[in-house]
């Protein structure tokens, strides 16, 4: 019987996250002011207008007069795109106005949640984006049940990719022709073709996307199966496992405990970042600390990775993720490490040691004039 798969494919949330990122982090700095408002939309149209009216008031007195005009059309533009209905699944709003000579209005709705937040400065506040963009990458589910492998793909909260493969049935009519010992051959036979099947989409996803999580979920009886036929380098990917069947067609459930679950394993892959930084640090080894350190490295190339605590201060938190964005670096956000917070709140680990760059004459004659 000829085994049928159902795909579902809708827009990919992170690659446009990431392009967004990426056109905020190299919008050119102007003199008018520009507005980062971030809205958590479950408190209300209304709450909202009002938290964002009072701040309003009191930013526009921070500002020159000859900016308050523009402020004022950024301001306007702004509050257009707040009243607007949005669907029930969008739970967040960040939201970029700027008016005079240069115009700019950005509003990206998101399905996972942002605290409300507003900053107007001559650039973008991106951090927040930067900090979604960490905290809720994608990531890859399998429910299992007896006749069905249900395969999600996850971003953002939203499931951006869904396949449904079948478990072939013997026909009734062949169940009673064949002796018992052939039909339940037979059935073992189709359960290992399923498992296949399963494996080499879980495969062809995982490695077309790029994806590095992976998390099944079922009854045991089917998970542990799974698991065992998947290839070396995927069980390693294997990030969590529910111990739970789905509720007839209702998978909502698991897909909440799975981003659980995928949340847990990505604060554990930070604890892990930010013990190899310290371990490189105590071996005077690849990486750097501190934000003047940090900035410095960045401009030379030398940098692999930036790893950056929420408590950073703002102005220097902005600056140093803008600057990572800029040089395609990836960025780990971590959020109460006190370790890092001693060390000021941001390291680098580093692609090659600093002290390399001491005999090239052409790097200290740009260090000296800069």
């Amino acid at each position: 019987m000829k085994n049928k798969n159902q795909v579902k494919k809708l827009v990919n949330p992170m690659q446009q996250l990431r392009r967004h990122i990426s056109a905020l982090a190299n919008l050119p700095e102007g003199k008018e002011p520009l507005i980062s408002a971030y809205f958590d939309l479950r408190e209300g149209a209304q709450r909202l207008t009002q938290a964002f009216e009072s701040w309003s008031i009191s930013a526009r007195h921070t500002l020159p007069n000859q900016e308050r005009t523009w402020y004022d059309q950024a301001k306007n533009e702004l509050l257009m795109v707040l009243r607007q209905q949005w669907c029930d699944d969008t739970k967040s709003l960040a939201v970029f106005a700027r008016g005079g000579e240069h115009p700019l209005l950005m509003a990206l709705p998101f399905e996972a949640a942002l605290e409300t937040h507003f900053d107007v400065s001559p650039r973008p506040a991106i951090f927040p984006l930067v900090q979604l963009k960490d905290r809720f990458h994608r990531f890859v589910l399998v429910i299992c049940t007896e006749e069905t492998a249900r395969i999600l793909e996850l971003s953002l909260g939203t499931v951006t990719q869904e396949l449904l493969t079948r478990k072939p049935e013997v026909a009734s009519h062949l169940g009673r022709q064949l002796s018992r010992e052939h039909y339940h051959h037979r059935r073992e036979e189709d359960g290992k073709r399923f498992l296949r099947e399963q494996v080499q989409i879980i495969t062809n996803l995982m490695a077309q996307r790029g994806h590095n999580h992976l998390i099944l979920a079922g009854h045991p009886r089917h998970i542990v199966p799974l698991r065992e036929h998947l290839p070396a380098h995927l069980q390693s990917r294997v990030v969590g496992s529910l111990f739970h069947a789905p509720n007839g067609h209702d998978y909502t459930p698991l897909l909440d405990q799975a981003i659980h679950a995928f949340i847990r394993a990505e604060q554990e892959e930070s604890r892990n970042t930010v013990e190899r930084l310290h371990d490189q640090i105590r071996r005077q080894g690849l990486a750097v600390v501190g934000i003047h350190a940090c900035r410095d490295a960045i401009e030379l190339g030398a940098v692999n990775q930036l790893v950056i605590s929420e408590e950073l201060p703002h102005f220097d938190r902005e600056m140093l993720v803008r600057m990572a964005i800029i040089h395609d670096l990836p960025i780990e956000v971590c959020e109460g490490d006190e370790l890092l917070l001693d060390h000021g709140g941001v390291g680098c680990l580093l692609r090659f040691r600093l002290d390399y760059l001491a005999h090239d004459p052409s790097q200290a004659d740009r260090q000296q004039s800069a």
